[in-house]
């Protein structure tokens, strides 16, 4: 069971679907398990006592949003509680039980009749990620002073949608909350990666900082895909090793352009071969319940913060 004292987890999910298969990269969001979600775009402190933490991530397609928050549970398996969570997980189960939390906190921001509208469609992969894809969790501890500056900053800063695949993107936004936390921990790999900002990579980079700062008590956590007839996820990849490693694009360019598959050859073995998920500790719905209560216990003093850039 992971421990329960306040800590910030990256989030690294599963590619899952059509467009998983042509961008392999996965999504990331960040849990901070002392902060509660005060509506689906504020942040507040959680009270002691109350079953707490919220994961915050950045979509393509919110509307006029960037972020949105969504409590933990009903981020990972659009319940409140563990002995609600399905055993078996169909299309038609997902949907309404995505519907049902829709209803609960989105309403005014996703009325009856919008919830298929292209241009705020991906509110639903806010609820239930373990319908559709496996989590690795990358867990580092906090502050309350941290966590309080993190909550003040984002409540005041203006949350208007800015998505681009290349310099903000989903994995861009984690690297930012982790660097306003622990500045300059997370960068991209400009050449396994391309210059883009990946899951993989901010995984990876907090890693590299948990290895280095045993005080700060880094682990990793696996969340299961939960079982049921949706088609399962696939292994997180890096931007060198998506195209070496993605079928359709590498057979075509092994006729087209055989130097390439040469080239991501190299760069994935000398850059991304670090392996998501190694060592991770399997967390069921029940555990990770019990462990969301808020804990009297304080992570030892960690880096100041600083402002998102």
């Amino acid at each position: 069971m992971p421990p329960a004292h306040a800590a910030l987890t990256v989030l690294v999910e599963e590619p899952f679907g059509n467009f998983g298969t042509m961008m392999p990269v996965g999504h990331t969001a960040v849990y901070l398990d002392r902060v509660c979600a005060d509506g689906p775009f504020r942040l507040r402190m959680c009270q002691p006592g109350e079953p707490q933490g919220v994961a915050v991530a950045r979509y393509a397609r919110l509307g006029p949003y960037d972020w949105l928050a969504s409590p933990i549970m009903q981020f990972l398996y659009a319940v409140d509680r563990p002995e609600d969570v399905p055993a078996y997980v169909t299309p038609e189960l997902a949907w309404s039980m995505r519907q049902s939390y829709r209803h609960r906190y989105h309403n005014d921001f996703i009325p009856d009749g919008r919830e298929h509208s292209h241009v705020s469609d991906e509110w639903w992969e806010s609820a239930g990620v373990t319908f559709n894809r496996r989590v690795w969790g990358y867990q580092i501890d906090t502050t309350p002073e941290q966590d309080e500056a993190f909550v003040a900053f984002m409540n005041a800063d203006a949350n208007h949608s800015h998505y681009k695949l290349r310099g903000a993107s989903c994995a861009n936004f984690a690297a930012d909350v982790v660097n306003f936390y622990f500045p300059s921990t997370v960068h991209a790999d400009k050449v396994a990666d391309f210059g883009l900002m990946t899951p993989k990579q901010v995984a990876r980079s907090l890693a590299a900082y948990g290895q280095t700062h045993p005080d700060a008590r880094f682990r990793v956590l696996e969340f299961p895909q939960l079982p049921g007839s949706l088609r399962r996820s696939r292994p997180v990849r890096g931007g060198a090793e998506s195209g070496l490693k993605t079928k359709r694009y590498l057979a075509t360019l092994l006729v087209i352009q055989p130097e390439v598959p040469a080239t991501l050859t190299v760069l994935y073995l000398v850059h991304g071969r670090w392996q998501v998920g190694k060592g991770a500790q399997p967390v069921t719905p029940s555990e990770f319940a019990s462990s969301t209560l808020t804990s009297s216990s304080l992570a030892p003093p960690l880096p100041s913060t600083r402002s998102m850039p």
